[in-house]
This record gives C-alpha cells, structure tokens and sequence, in this order.
C-alpha cells in the first residue's frame, strides 16, 4: 500500500499559479476545486488513514459513484445529507459523495449523545443517511421512518477501466448551502447553521493565499467531524493538501497525535488550546520535526502557552485563529511573533479580518466605537450564514442589517457576542463573551479575563471560572477550577493522597503534626515498665543545635562563597572531646543524649521541634535501644518516647556480660499516609538517615560513634510492633575510635546563575576536596515541587547527593545521613530538601532531572536526593519561632490565589479556587464548565455544617439585620460575613443598618474584625475584645501586637496585604487616624495624633516592650508616638519607617493653603487621589484634575469610582487629609532623641524624609534600607514581598534590637 509521504509530490510554481488562478476566477462549488486538483495531482495521495490511501483519482471517482447513488435515492441539490461515519478515508468518500450528488453534508458525530443526533437528524430533516454497517443499529433508535440509510460498505467496488476526468460537477449555484452544522451556543437547543459554497469557496481561498494550505501540505484531521473547525482539515484536499485522518477519539489522546504527526510527517496541525497545551508538554513533541504550522482556536490563546511551544517547537509558525460557526469557520487571524511575544499583552490578538471579510466594533446602539474602546464585535462579508435553520426569529436577532456610512450603504452583520478593541496596529484583541460579564461584588467582571490570568500563571494547565451560590445562604461566590500543569508544578505525591498537597486549606498536616501520629500509642504502652531519664530540662546547648537545624526556606544571609561550600562538602568529622566507651556511660550522660532526640518546645511555635528532619515533619520514625550493660539500665528493647523523654521496656534481652548499644529504627507507617502515599518506605529510610547524621555530630562529645549498620527485619518480634510498621534497620554505638562514618555518597553542586562568586551557572562535581566542572546543564524551578518553587528562586543553589551503592539495603539512608550533617554546620548556610529517587518507580522530578544530566557523563544516578542551600543570617539561625515554615502551610491553590493579587483588583479573586487532578473537557477541547461546578471539589459541605440559631438578643436582633441585608433566611452566628457572600459594598450597608437598628456607633471595618454574628454581638455586649474602633486587627494572633499606621488619611485597610505577607505569629494592628469614623474630632497637629494614640496603645498593650511601625504618613505619626512612649518609661523595641518620604510629583509638591485654593491645586489633588487609587499615574490622575472644583465634586467622583466605600467615609477622610495641608496644622515632628533603634525602608523616587533632615534622632543611628518598588507598590501585593524580605533581613520585629551604624545598602 502507498504511504503518505511515499506518494506526495511538491507542486511546481507555475503549476500551483495556474490552480490559484483558476480557483480565484471559476470554482462554483467545492467539487469543482477538488476536480481541478484531480486534474493536476491524480496519482497523489489526497487521503489516508491507519489501513487505506486514496488516491486524488481514487477519491474522485468514489465520490462520484456514492453521489450518483445518493441521487437515485432521492437526494436533490441542496438537500441536507446526514454523514455518521467513524474518522477514516470512509469518512471523506462519504462527505465528498454527498457533494458529488448536489447536496449539503451534515456531519453526525458517532460520540455524540442519542438525543441530540435524533435532534439534529429531525430538525434539519434529513431524509438520506450515509453510514457505514456496523453503526446502523445505532442509527436505528434515532431515524423516522422514511429515512433511507445508505451504508459505505454496500457500494460496488469502483471500475478500474473508469476514468476520474469523466466525471462531471453536480449543477450547483454559489448560493447552495454545502455543509449544515448544529452550534449549541448559549440559547438553549443546537440550532443549525446552513454554509454555500460561496462562503466556504472564500475561506479556503483564504487558507490557500494566506495561510499556506497548499500540494506539498500534510494536515491532521483530528477534530470531531461535528464541529466547525474540523472543516477546513477535512476540505483541505481540495486545496491539494494530503489530509492524514485520525482513528476516532484521537482528540483526546495527546501521545497518539504526536504519534501520528511522526509517522506521517504531518505538517499542519490545529486545536483548541487545551490541546496545545497537552502537546507541548510531551516531551516527544519537540521531535515532531515536519511541523511547520500551528493553528489555535476555540478558546483564547495566551501568550504563556505561545512561548511554550515556540520553546517546543522553535521556528514554528503559530496563527491564532477566531470565527463563529456562523461565519464560515475562520473570520480573523493572527499570526504569534516569538520575537514580541514577550513585550506583547497576555491574551494574544484575534488579528486581522480573513479575505473579503469586515469586522466592526459597536456600542449598544450600533454606533462604531474609537480605536482603543471596547466594543461587540460585528462581521460581514461573503462568509455569512444565511441564517438559522428553521429560526427565524433568532437570525433576525443575530443577523442585523447595519449601514456602513464609509461605503454609504447598507450591510448585513453578524452579531457575534464577543467584546473587543482594535488597538493602534488595526489588530482586533479579545476581551471574552458579553454574555459572560457578570455583576459581582458591586464590580461588572468578565469571567474570560481571570480565567486567562489564571492560565497564565506558571503552575496551570487549564482552569474555568464560573460563579455559584453559596450552598447554604446562596449569596453569589466567584470559584475557580485549576489543572495544574504537572511539567511546571511536580506535588510531592501523586497519588490519592496528593490532594493535601494541591491544597492546605484543610491544614491536613498541621493536624497530623499536632497529633503525634509517630509515637507509640498509650494502649500499647499501658502496663510497662519505664524508665524516666534524666536531663528532661533541655540545655541551652541542646536548644540552639535544635532550632539552629530548620528546613530553611527564606536566604538572608547574603552571598555563599565557593570556599565555603568546599568546607561544607568535606564534611568534617566532629571531634572526640574525650576517649571513652560504652562502658563510661552513667544515668545522667545516657539521658543528656537522648534528650536531643526528644522534642523541643517555643511559645513561639504551634508545633514542636525536633533537631533532626522529618518528611512532612510527621516523624513517623520510632527509636528502639537495644541496651546491655549500659548505665545501670537492665538488658532489654527499650523504646524511646521522645515527648516524655523516658525509655519503654518492649522486651527483656538474655545478653549476660555483653556489653552492647544499638538503635532499631522502625517506620509508623499509619502516622505519615495521611500526607504521603507513594514513596513511603523511602521518607522514613530518609528520617533514618537524619537521625543517624544528628548522632554523627553529638556522639563524639561522648566519646561514642555510630557504628556497623545491620538490617535483620526478623527483630520485630522483639520490638512487640503493629503489622503497619515497617523495620528500617538498626546501627550500634560505638566507641568514637571504632565509627564508622564514611558514607558511599558522591556530591553535586549546582550554581544558580550568579549568587555564587567564581561560579557560573551548572553542575560540578565535588571530587578530591576540589569543585569541577560537570555540565552546563540544571535542574530549573520546574523540576521542584510547586510549593517549593519560591524557595528555588531565593536559593544560592543546589546540592545533590548520588548513592555509590544504590542497591544496598541502607542506600537511602546513608543519603539522608549526609544531607543531615550538612546541615548541621557552623557555615551559616541552610538548606532544605527538594526532590528524591524512588525504589518503587515514583522518582520526583528533579531525580528523573539529575539522572538525566548525570546520566549524558555516563554517570548513574539510582538513588539520589537533592536539596536547594542558600546563607542563612544570624536571627535565622537562632530565630524559635514558625517563620521558616508558614510558607509551607500553603499548597499551590492558596499559592496560585496569592500570586492572582499581583495582576488582579481584589474582586477578581476567586473566593474559593480547587485544584482539580483531571479537568473535565467538552468534546470541542474546551473546560466543561458546567460538569466543573458538578464536581466534588464544590460541593463544599457548607450547607450540611450545623446552623447555630440565635442565643441572646444581641444575636437574635444582628441575625435579623443580616438576613435583610444578604437575603440569606438561614444563618448560623458562626457564619462569616465573607465566606458566605458578603462584600464590602455589602459591609457598608450591613455596618450602617446595625448603628442605626442597634444606636450604635460601630465603625466600618469592624467587619474585618468581627465577621461573624457571634462575635458581633459579644462586641456589642462589652464581652469581646477590649480593642477600640480605631485599632484595626489586620492579622489575628498571639503575643505583642505589631503597632503599624497607615498612610495620609489614616485608612488602614491598604495595610492588609503587609499583614498578610509577614508570616509572623504576632497580631498585627492598624492604628486608624481620629476623624475617620462619624462623630470623632479632627486632630490638628501631628503632637496632638501621635499624644492620644500613645494612650490608645497603651491600653491594647498596659507594657513595653512596643513594635512601632508607619508607612508615609503614619511614618511620622509613630516615631512621635515612640517618643511620647519612652517619655512615660515605657520600652519601644524598635521603630520601623516605611516609604516616610513623600513621592515627586510631576508639579511639585502641594502648597498649603485654604480649602478653596487646595482643591484648585494639582499638586494637592493627585496627593488627595492617591489616597484612594494608591496611585499618581499621570493617566488616572488627570479625570480628576479636570473635574475636580471643590470636595464635594472630588467625593462624587471617589464614590462613582469605588462604590464599595461608604460616602460618609469618603467624606470624612477627604477632610482629614485637607485639614492636614492647611497652613494652621503641625506637621513638625521632634528632633528628641530616640532610644530605640530606627529603620528607614525608602521607596524609589520618593523625596528625602523628615528623619533624614533631623541629626540625632536616635541613640542607635538609623539604617536606610533603599527598596526597588515606588511609594505605592510598596503596599501591592507585587511589591509587598520585597519589602517583607527587607524587614526580614534588616528588622525583624520579633528578634531585639541590634544597634547599627548609618549605612545605605541594596536589599
């Protein structure tokens, strides 16, 4: 049998100009452009699939018999044909005989649902099917009688003496529909849209000039026959391309078509994005080397997604393409330039109209709207469907006559639904579907444009937005569904209990952490003997080894030298401190040595410490000793509790006169399925592993060591364990002389760009106490699992650890005895594990990366584990407290939602956002969003959670104001406000109602405080907290408050995100200024504000030490406030200064004056906006210059901008900030010197600030920290971070105060 590629034969030049020509000025139908090709290229191959090959003469004359057949039974021109026939060379006989016979084919998908099949056969009144045997059963059920079936395999074979140039074109007009499609769209049933010949004549002409669909051209036809789109892949032999036909439902299979497109050298290939997107990610499809043409459609194509495949498939061409159904497959296209792309907008243009087409752009009274301007995009041209079938008064609401004042007359339109702008280049770019705009939270949003944003994160494959009702109070909830991307964002575990990893949200680990799931249970231990060891009291000694051993996932420390990373590779042995044996062991010494396997507490931390790590921090791994003749204790298998801190005797031990210690390490499994599921027994091989490098580095104090390791599985009887643990090994003490220590382990460095100085990025491997050059080659972010893809990107580098003896039964373990005593160095440099190998075929990712670099040097990489490093700071070392592992507590769904407030106003971000591991997909390719928000992930329990009716009063009387306001019936006082529905415009009103209902005078924002009805009401009873309406909680916690002040205007609501970001366990409290809330005094002198806020403080927190902290404005406000503290005796720990410089304006600085003359001031004005936008770009600015006469015009246009804030707000601060620029307010601030130490963080472009001015002010000289964000973005949740990292590093707020020296240095 020919192949496809055996028979395919480039056209010459003049041959394809005289085709072109021709097929410009004479085709009529689609037959007379498939004769002409038969002309030219009969012996060609037109068609193949898995077991066939047509022939251009073989498909002529097929086709020709078929339509001759099809006339005999009835079918007249322009008669709908249907075509239920599975994807093969059939499949085009079947549709190219129904054009033969003058009639237009109705493609019926042989996976479509019954019910719409029967639909479409009888709404489009099909009287003639064309099918093959095996599929007439199923058509059976969906046919009235009188519907003649004609099956593919009853034809007679085709003549050999025949002749393909006798056969003659049906006598067909440009005006006779050639194809019928059904579109469900949004109105409800499939409605049928009729194509001419004319129109599909237009677009192939257009894919032959423009796009290149020409002889020599090998396309995939993989698209649903059903579908628009598959069109052109299926007409393209009419062009003179050789159409390659996939096996039914090759769609949906990724592998196959890349299969294909190798085995038959496929050239072109289309698809929805989705699609694309499951491509690139094949590593084999950057193989696929014919592939020349790309084409998207469907849905919208983000610039993410187009780099990923010009990385996959560099000197592609990639045309992202648009058109209705309605509009002949194709209306506009746009070709990706890589070389723009990423300079270019992140949803990528529709592009220009198709030949002969017009788009246009309207408002809702179809008037044309300005360049730039969003507007409903419009199409005409020779293109356009008649119309509906059988619709009329549809078509006369989708096809609008319009008259085109540039031509002066009248034109038909298409009214697509699809919102769009023409930018300066006259290049069409997408904004989603009109009908997919929603009111939400008092905001129109466009669900299309966070879904995009979503898709253009890093981590996600797919994702759908859609919005639900809240399960129980169905108040509207935004909700997203995300696919994650498994190239880009790797989870730990795979498996089933992988989910804990996509989401932290039900703090699955912290529970199991706080249970102590590794110990023994007390039923197991009730009854036996025990042994309480001495030295329970930890030493400080014993303390600073412990929570100096972190997982470190923050890199303060500045740079690593390669010098010192040579000493830390070295891993220098611990010296005896004196020579003993077993045999010196007393009670005293054998429990101070336990002890550092026991477990270390902070006030500071939820979760113990141990000094040893543990995957998942679940330590699931149990220490038995083996004891004889030691310290007095009585020979037996002793378990070690590490929380009690004392040994269980297991069983007793017949060892008369022999002197022996040695540790059984056995794995919990129960304790650590919770969070893992595959690779189990090598977490707890690792544990093993970290325990042993933790007694390499304290034992020599002893005099001791570890010594010979042994793995006798049999010794579980003696340890008396469950069926469900699982025996890891045992190793015994030795004396420090007879250690053995060395471990088969070989080092791999790898540098991350520049961080590490004399070392450019690559691989090296440590070999003879030297660092040599291995590859150039790396493992990159993608290759660690998403949640630790931050702490790549802050990392100095990496180090991998190769086991020399993969198959032994401890290699594992002696790699996590390795990583341990690298970590316990006195180098400053932390690290913190990132990918492992695998026994059972679970290798994570940056493994399977590792052993394919290693692997190009023939080197062998069976057992491996990796670990990120980077220098750590002084604070870190010592610090007890959580900060190292908050970040932790958050998996890629609350990490993607975090990165969306970067590129996302607030109402955009999806309230509830599920990670979904396999994303249900319409048969177009397209996210099913309705069978998403069918899926378990949403169906959040909220409405089986019990109600708590109303107790008291109070309560009774709120429910019943909340209930009016979010027109919820069903409440429970446990409700928040937010998590139900409730927005901020809502808030405003709800507050309001209730100090109205209630004579009260609650504050706005108290909601942020106390979001539920039960808390409300213990507020309003004198039960609640003693924080008073000016002290705003942006952060629960526990210990001393983080005192900070906002900005001008003394709001603190845009202190939120720095609240947020800290990651410190400590309460963070926003100091509002006097006069924001109704009926309060204004202040009028920075004295006066800073005086009573002093008293304020002081009763939230009676004594010092106090942390003061103000950004801009309230920079001022708490350094006077510090000063007034001191004055009374109290200590302020430290005062941190955020952006206290004012920023440059364009028009300089305002000028104080009176009321009349601010608001006639541009300087002041900008000053005054920026209050409310956090913004003095030029462009958001000049509305309200131009507008701006006076404060109530300034308060109109505010509220009409952010109608989410409360008039009287609004109001109150704009006269709070005036007050402030008039010539009688104090703004001067003390040049009394400080105590407390003094940090300045400066904005860029921000002017000098007052306390740069002032000489003295502090006994500790300040330091100023210059950061890379402006006064604004400081705040945002894209700039935030870097400040949190200059805090960090700088002035943390829960370390003492250092003293410092002036000095300005780069963060």
């Amino acid at each position: 049998m020919p192949t496809s590629q055996s028979l395919s034969t480039r056209p010459q030049p003049q041959e394809y100009e005289t085709i072109r020509s021709f097929a410009r000025r004479s085709p009529t139908s689609l037959v007379d452009l498939l004769l002409l090709q038969q002309r030219y290229r009969s012996d060609d191959i037109a068609v193949c699939d898995d077991t066939n090959a047509l022939r251009y003469r073989d498909l002529v004359k097929n086709a020709a018999r078929l339509g001759n057949e099809l006339k005999r039974a009835g079918v007249e021109r322009g008669a709908p044909v249907g075509l239920f026939v599975e994807p093969s060379t059939d499949m085009m006989v079947g549709l190219w005989g129904i054009l033969f016979s003058g009639g237009a084919y109705l493609p019926l998908g042989t996976d479509y649902p019954v019910d719409r099949l029967t639909y479409m056969i009888r709404d489009a009144g099909v009287r003639v099917i064309v099918t093959e045997e095996k599929l007439r059963g199923k058509l059976a059920d969906m046919i009235l009688p009188g519907v003649t079936t004609i099956p593919l395999d009853d034809l007679p074979a085709v003549d050999s003496g025949e002749r393909a140039d006798d056969v003659n074109p049906p006598d067909a007009r440009s005006t006779d529909p050639a194809y019928m499609i059904y579109t469900s769209g949004t109105t409800g049933a499939p409605k049928g849209v009729g194509i001419s010949q004319a129109a599909i004549l237009n677009q192939l002409a257009w894919l032959q000039d423009e796009q290149r669909v020409r002889p020599g051209e090998i396309i995939l036809q993989k698209t649903p026959a059903s579908f628009d789109a598959a069109q052109w892949e299926l007409l393209a032999v009419c062009c003179g391309a050789q159409v390659v036909m996939g096996r039914p439902g090759i769609y949906r299979d990724p592998p196959a078509i890349v299969e294909r497109i190798r085995s038959h050298g496929v050239t072109m290939l289309q698809g929805v994005p989705t699609l694309l997107q499951a491509l690139v990610d094949l590593p084999e499809f950057g193989s696929c080397s014919t592939l020349t043409s790309l084409f998207s459609g469907g849905e919208a194509l983000t610039r993410k997604l187009s780099a990923r495949i010009f990385e996959a498939r560099p000197g592609c061409r990639l045309v992202n393409l648009y058109g209705p159904t309605e509009c002949t497959i194709n209306a506009t296209a746009y070709t990706v330039d890589p070389i723009t792309l990423d300079d270019g907008p992140d949803m990528i243009p529709i592009g220009h109209p198709v030949a002969n087409t017009t788009c246009h752009v309207l408002n809702d009274v179809l008037a044309e709207v300005p360049d730039g301007e969003v507007g409903e995009l419009y199409i005409g041209g020779p293109q356009l469907a008649e119309g509906y079938h059988q619709q009329d008064d549809l078509t006369a609401q989708r096809f609008v006559h319009w008259f085109d004042k540039s031509k002066g007359i009248p034109v038909r339109l298409y009214r697509t639904g699809d919102l769009v702008h023409r930018n300066e280049q006259g290049v069409l770019v997408f904004h989603g579907r009109s009908d997919n705009q929603v009111k939400f939270r008092g905001y129109r949003i466009e669900l299309d444009e966070i879904r995009v944003a979503i898709e253009n994160h890093d981590w996600v494959k797919s994702a759908g937005v859609f919005i639900r009702p809240h399960p129980r109070t169905q108040q509207p909830v935004l909700a997203a569904g995300i696919e994650l991307n498994p190239r880009e964002a790797q989870l730990m575990d795979q498996g089933s209990a992988g989910s804990h990893h996509r989401s932290k949200k039900s703090r699955l680990q912290v529970r199991a952490q706080l249970s102590d799931g590794g110990l023994r249970r007390i039923s197991e231990l009730k009854g036996r003997p025990t042994l309480q060891l001495a030295g329970a009291e930890a030493t400080p000694a014993q303390r600073a080894l412990a929570f100096a051993r972190k997982t470190y996932r923050f890199f303060d420390g500045g740079e690593t030298s390669a010098r010192e990373l040579l000493a830390l590779l070295s891993l220098p042995e611990q010296e005896a401190v004196r020579t003993c044996g077993l045999g010196d062991l007393d009670e005293q010494t054998l429990g101070h040595l336990l002890r550092y396997l026991g477990q270390f507490s902070s006030p500071e931390r939820l979760l113990p410490k141990l000094a040893y790590a543990s995957p998942g921090a679940l330590y699931a791994t149990q220490v038995y000793l083996e004891l004889s003749d030691i310290a007095g204790v009585g020979a037996g298998y002793y378990y070690y509790h590490p929380v009690k801190h004392e040994l269980v005797r297991i069983a007793s031990l017949n060892a008369a006169g022999e002197q022996r210690m040695r540790l059984h390490f056995v794995g919990k499994v129960p304790a650590i399925e919770p969070v893992y599921k595959n690779n189990i027994r090598e977490v707890l091989e690792f544990e093993t592993g970290h325990i042993l490098g933790l007694l390499d580095h304290i034992l020599p104090a002893y005099g001791l060591g570890v010594g010979e390791g042994h793995f006798d599985p049999g010794m579980m009887r003696n340890l008396d364990c469950a069926e469900d643990h699982i025996y890891l090994g045992a190793y015994e003490i030795v004396a420090n002389a007879e250690r053995k220590t060395q471990i088969p382990v070989d080092f791999y460095l790898q540098a991350h760009g520049d961080r590490i100085p004399g070392l450019t990025q690559g691989q090296y491997a440590y070999r003879g106490g030297a660092l040599v050059p291995f590859s150039r080659h790396i493992l990159e972010p993608r290759h660690v699992i998403a949640i630790n893809q931050r702490v790549y990107e802050r990392a100095s580098g990496m180090i991998s650890m190769v086991s020399r003896n993969a198959d032994s039964w401890n290699a594992y373990i002696d790699l996590g005895r390795a990583l341990q005593r690298i970590q316990h160095n006195d180098l400053g440099i932390g690290a913190m594990s990132s990918g492992y190998s695998s026994k059972s075929g679970n290798d994570l990712a940056a493994a399977v990366r590792l052993r394919d670099i290693l692997a190009e040097r023939g080197v062998k990489a069976e057992a491996c584990y990796t670990a990120v490093f980077g220098k750590i700071s002084a604070a870190q070392r010592t610090h007890e407290g959580m900060h190292e592992d908050t970040v932790h507590m958050q998996g890629p769904a609350e990490l993607i939602r975090k990165d969306l407030q970067a590129v996302m106003p607030d109402y955009m971000i999806p309230s509830k956002v599920a990670l979904i591991a396999d994303m249900p997909y319409s048969a177009s390719g397209k996210v099913d969003v309705n069978a998403l928000k069918a899926l378990p992930e949403f169906q959040d329990g909220e409405a089986e959670r019990e109600v708590v009716v109303p107790r008291n009063e109070t309560e009774k009387r709120l429910a019943a104001i909340w209930s009016k306001e979010l027109g919820v019936e069903e409440l429970s006082v446990h409700d928040d406000f937010f998590e139900i529905g409730g927005d901020s415009l809502q808030a405003v009103q709800l507050v309001l109602g209730i100090n109205e209902a209630l004579g009260v005078d609650l504050p706005v924002q108290v909601l942020f405080e106390d979001s539920t009805i039960a808390d409300l009401a213990r507020r309003l009873d004198g039960e609640g907290r003693k924080t008073v309406s000016r002290a705003i909680t942006l952060k629960k916690g526990s210990g001393q408050p983080i005192f900070c002040w906002p900005g001008l205007g003394g709001y603190p609501m845009n202190l939120r995100h720095l609240a947020n970001a800290l990651g410190t366990e400590r309460p963070f409290i926003g100091i509002q200024a006097l006069g924001v809330n109704a009926g309060e005094s204004i202040c009028h002198s920075i004295h006066e504000m800073s005086l009573r806020d002093a008293l304020l403080i002081r009763e939230l927190q009676p004594e010092g030490p106090y942390t003061l902290w103000g950004y801009s404005f309230g920079a001022r406000v708490a350094y006077e406030t510090a000063w007034h503290l001191e004055q009374a005796g109290e200590k302020v720990a430290e005062v941190i200064l955020i952006a206290p410089g004012s920023p440059q304006l364009p028009t300089g600085d305002p000028i104080r004056g009176d009321l009349e003359s601010l608001f006639r001031d541009p300087s002041f004005l900008t000053i005054l906006y920026s209050v409310f936008a956090q913004s003095i770009a030029a462009e958001r600015v000049a509305p309200v210059i131009a507008v701006v006469r006076d404060e109530k015009t300034f308060v109109d246009f505010i509220a009409a901008e952010k109608p989410e804030l409360d008039v009287g707000v609004i109001t109150r601060i704009t006269r709070l900030v005036a007050q402030t620029y008039t010539p009688e307010y104090g703004l001067q601030v003390r040049q009394d010197v400080l105590r407390a130490p003094v940090r300045l963080f400066k904005a860029r472009g921000d002017n000098v600030s007052f306390l740069e001015l002032v000489t003295g002010a502090s006994e500790h000289t300040a330091m100023i920290v210059p950061l890379a964000p402006d006064h604004y973005e400081l705040l945002k949740p894209d700039g935030v971070d870097e400040l949190v990292q200059g805090i960090r590093r700088h002035a943390p707020a829960w370390q003492p105060p250092h003293s410092e020296r002036l000095e300005t240095e780069r963060v």
